[in-house]
């Protein structure tokens, strides 16, 4: 009876002691693993603080491009103005030049001819009266200029106008046409009495827009008539009223190709 009581102490002595080994063994695998868990956050955190520093490079060189981007566009709009006030300045010395030119009438020219002694005639002298004569037989007569007064003045609707007769003007629907190649649309101007306005169509997507000058402000306002094919893949601001100036307009037509393009 002892013996098996004995046997039994110490089978259960056994299991005790396995299940302590096997407890310990456990835990050891455990803390293995909770420190490669800390290990792999810790790994985690070091990318997730790298990433960050990334992207706050990406936004910077974006910021700076935003920068460098708007700097180029108020240079090249600095140097539209430039030429345009040249231009302008150019045109209006042109057109003085002219008005004087025309103001001379030939009875000026012939009470002013230079005059040349006839008792001293020399080479010179009569180098200088041919040129009085070639002038003198030059001069346009008032008859003339009252005939090129009245060429053919064209209007906005491709017509001349001749004393009472209407024609067509060629030169105008030439200039629509050019007009209409530059933008890759159909445009029609509309002159009203308050104000003007230009409309745009094109034909492959069917969007079409209008444009009209705010005199006041001096401004273009875009008004959105219908997106056609490109509602997919037009953004916010074509949907929108929008007002842009004058030296915007390159940029916008720009975009609209772009798009249109695209589309």
């Amino acid at each position: 009876m002892e013996r098996k009581f004995y046997d039994k102490y110490t089978a259960l002595k056994k299991r005790k002691l396995l299940d302590e080994g096997l407890e310990r063994k456990r835990e050891a695998e455990f803390k293995e693993l909770y420190d490669a868990m800390k290990d792999w956050v810790r790994g985690l955190e070091n990318d997730k603080e790298e990433l960050f520093e990334k992207l706050a490079d990406k936004e910077d060189e974006l910021e700076k491009a935003r920068q460098d981007f708007l700097a180029d566009i108020r240079a090249k709009d600095s140097e539209i103005l430039r030429l345009k006030q040249l231009l302008d300045e150019k045109t209006e010395k042109n057109n003085s030049t002219a008005t004087k030119s025309m103001d001379q009438t030939p009875e000026a020219i012939h009470d002013n001819p230079t005059r040349i002694s006839p008792r001293r005639k020399t080479p010179q002298s009569n180098i200088e009266a041919k040129r009085v004569q070639l002038s003198e037989s030059n001069v346009i007569p008032h008859s003339s200029l009252e005939k090129e007064s009245q060429e053919p003045q064209c209007s906005r609707r491709y017509t001349c106008m001749t004393g009472n007769e209407i024609t067509e003007c060629p030169s105008a629907h030439m200039f629509h046409l050019l007009l209409q190649s530059l933008a890759r649309m159909k445009l029609t101007v509309d002159d009203g009495t308050e104000r003007f306005s230009v409309s745009f169509y094109h034909e492959a997507t069917g969007y079409s827009f209008t444009l009209t000058w705010l005199e006041k402000p001096g401004e273009w306002s875009y008004k959105l008539s219908s997106l056609g094919t490109l509602e997919r893949i037009a953004v916010n601001w074509m949907k929108q009223d929008i007002r842009f100036s004058m030296n915007m307009c390159r940029l916008f037509f720009e975009r609209i190709s772009n798009i249109i393009t695209k589309g």
